[in-house]
């Protein structure tokens, strides 16, 4: 039994978003909260039927495959798909590369401020307010 609008995505490349089961709000660490509130797996559609989503992974050889029961199904998402010979994906492909580095670089400058943050709290419980304003200002 198909599901209805859902066979759109057989085919293609999509982005499915679950929640995550079996969590217990009762045992979580606060310092390592808030944990993500979805999951999501990449793959190709294999399979949409009433019962849930069948996708393969699109980035291994041996063709693996993954269930999701509707149950936990959140949303799904079509990808685009760049191909690095068509010269305009090319372009497109070059500036993600640009702002994740620069991304990546401010990304870790505030890691490595929350790190000595973190380290300092161990010894003392108030934060420092001119690492807060550092932080502040790298955003």
């Amino acid at each position: 039994m198909k599901v209805e609008g859902l066979e759109y995505f057989v085919g293609k490349i999509c982005t499915v978003f679950t929640v995550p089961t079996n969590r217990d709000f009762k045992s979580e660490n606060p310092q390592t909260f808030p944990q993500p509130v979805f999951h999501y797996f990449v793959g190709r559609v294999i399979e949409v039927n009433s019962r849930g989503i069948c996708i393969e992974q699109w980035n291994n050889d041996k063709k693996l495959r993954t269930f999701f029961f509707m149950d936990h199904i959140v949303s799904i998402s079509e990808e685009e798909i760049l191909d690095p010979s068509n010269p305009k994906d090319k372009q497109i492909i070059d500036e993600y590369k640009k702002t994740n580095e620069s991304s990546l670089k401010k990304a870790n400058e505030n890691l490595e401020m929350l790190k000595k943050q973190r380290e300092s709290l161990a010894e003392n419980p108030y934060l420092d307010i001119e690492d807060l304003s550092k932080m502040a200002k790298a955003r």
